[in-house]
């Protein structure tokens, strides 16, 4: 029985999966039948076999090869197939996925809008998973590298730059671009510029011509220039039979294409391509698995649950000093999430070897091997440009003192965290716990008095509705020291307007500005009143500028 029609998917984009229709209709009915559809539109992406820890695996645009559901029980398979939707799996592949018993299977993909793919009894399951793969080529998932591999291609990139004076991009078979060259004086285009800022060669119709070029053929394919498109030179990068992705370089002097590429340049160019593909494939083999976890372990110490072995897989030693870095970038999206990680992770790589990068609760997170604060902040001072490049949101660097690490990071992530949500209130790009120690001060304040009934009389007056102008003028009041001149200029008003307000707060509320215990509690409440509206608005509010109780201002300055 024939297993394919035919392995030629010419009219399919390459960088967009495999949609599970084309699967079906090139494996053919005598190897694959669709038992249930879905009106979601799904693509392929990669097969994963059946685990018990599914939770745990990435789902997206897979399709879970289910050998023997009908042992799990209706149970189980409602709770796979609920993972399954949750994680945007493609789909399920099973035997006998329509009769009898085997019923529970196709009514909890039903229920989930899953799709349900019955393989033929004569075809074995790795049989299939070859079929698939072999199917998929450049529509598979791309393969995920580890920091250092990923540092080493950008070091392929820069030599392969050097010799032909253009920018070069390392991608891998989906067009996701790994690693590109940064030389001065480099010559670039429209098109390389706009796929490094997203990190992915943009579709059109041009370059699905190019790339298919490319991979048919077995060496360089050169193409002249084109409406806004700079001469290039490419190369596939592959283990085997197996495309693993393409590497490609603007060529000033490739307009010609009747002149040969110099002899050394084109074995620049060859050996980049030999030594890209053995970094690509040596680090999904051992660095994948390895940094998810890396990542796993790395949450846990920074969430307070850790497990025996987890200083281990980290890589952590007993002597070594180590400090958490914490990024805040306000409310960014997910997708804006995980270019930043990648962005941080590719940084700490190249000039803090060693460290690990995660995301939690909305930050992107890392443990970083250091016994000094300076040259990580920096570091990060280079990075925070790159950032604002990726998503065109202000993003803030906080850092943690650095210390040999215990058994739990949970204490270093929050303050390093805390230091981050400070620093993005004060407009500072990197933040270590001594420069905004005052802040720290105050929200640790803060943490102890909430949920108390430590309020003064004249606060809870003073934080009704309407009482926000006299809050004003007492804060700035008591921040400028009682200098009514520097309080007008703050507030903007006369110095007559001060006293009088002055004179109305005190009289009203029975303030005695001559206690300076209850001067000092007066002020620590309506400031930590401030802090508390401002964090329920997702960030820290500090007092306006020029204010000395910010910590920020020297007397006299502006």
């Amino acid at each position: 029985m024939p297993l394919s029609k035919s392995m030629n998917s010419s009219l399919l984009p390459l960088s967009t999966g495999l949609p599970l229709r084309s699967l079906v209709e090139q494996l053919g009915e005598g190897v694959l039948t669709q038992v249930h559809g879905s009106e979601r539109p799904l693509a392929l992406l990669g097969v994963t076999y059946y685990d018990t820890d599914l939770g745990s695996h990435p789902l997206t645009g897979q399709l879970l090869l289910l050998t023997a559901h009908a042992e799990l029980g209706p149970d189980r398979l409602e709770q796979i197939c609920a993972a399954l939707r949750q994680g945007q799996a493609s789909g399920v592949v099973a035997r006998s996925a329509r009769g009898g018993d085997e019923q529970a299977l196709a009514r909890a993909c039903a229920r989930h809008d899953l799709p349900l793919l019955e393989l033929a009894p004569g075809v074995g399951w790795r049989e299939f998973d070859a079929l698939v793969s072999r199917l998929l080529g450049e529509h598979g998932a791309g393969l995920q590298l580890g920091t250092n591999s990923s540092d080493r291609l950008f070091s392929v990139a820069n030599h392969v730059a050097q010799a032909f004076g253009g920018s070069v991009a390392i991608e891998d078979h989906r067009r996701n671009i790994l690693a590109y060259s940064a030389l001065p004086g480099q010559a670039i285009d429209p098109l390389r510029a706009s796929g490094i800022l997203t990190r992915r060669t943009p579709d059109g119709p041009l370059n699905e011509v190019r790339y298919r070029q490319v991979f048919a053929a077995d060496g360089i394919s050169r193409f002249p220039t084109e409406h806004e498109f700079a001469p290039r030179a490419a190369l596939p990068l592959r283990a085997g039979n197996i495309p693993l992705g393409s590497i490609w370089v603007i060529d000033p002097n490739g307009d010609d294409l009747g002149t040969p590429i110099p002899p050394e340049k084109r074995e620049v160019l060859v050996r980049a391509a030999e030594l890209a593909a053995g970094y690509i494939v040596d680090a999904w083999r051992f660095d994948h698995g390895d940094e998810r976890s890396k990542e796993t372990a790395l949450r846990r110490l920074f969430s307070g649950t850790p497990q025996e072995n987890d200083s281990t897989v980290l890589g952590i030693r007993p002597e070594q000093s180590c400090l958490v870095l914490a990024i805040d970038s306000g409310q960014a999206l997910e997708g804006d999430l995980s270019e930043l990680r990648s962005a941080v992770s590719r940084h700490l790589s190249v000039y803090v070897p060693g460290s690990i990068c995660s995301v939690m609760d909305g930050k992107v997170v890392a443990l970083v091997p250091s016994t000094a604060t300076a040259p990580v902040a920096r570091s990060l001072e280079r990075l925070l440009p790159e950032l604002f490049r990726l998503t065109g949101r202000e993003s803030h660097c906080g850092l943690s003192d650095p210390r040999r690490p215990s058994s739990s990071l949970s204490a270093d992530y929050e303050r390093a965290v805390r230091v981050a949500e400070c620093a993005r209130s004060l407009r500072l790009p990197v933040a270590t716990p001594d420069t905004v120690q005052p802040q720290l001060v105050l929200l640790a304040c803060a943490d102890a008095l909430r949920g108390g009934d430590l309020v003064l009389p004249e606060t809870a007056e003073l934080l009704a509705e309407g009482q926000e102008e006299t809050r004003e003028t007492l804060l700035a009041w008591f921040e400028e020291r009682g200098s009514a001149p520097r309080v007008a200029e703050r507030l903007s008003v006369h110095e007559q307007t001060v006293r009088y307000r002055m004179r109305q707060a005190t009289s009203r509320f029975g303030i005695d500005l001559n206690d300076p215990d209850r001067t000092l509690t007066l002020w620590l409440q309506l400031r930590l009143a401030g802090l508390s509206e401002g964090a329920a608005g997702g960030r820290l509010s500090v007092s306006e500028p020029g204010s000395t109780g910010s910590g920020t201002r020297r007397r006299g300055s502006r």
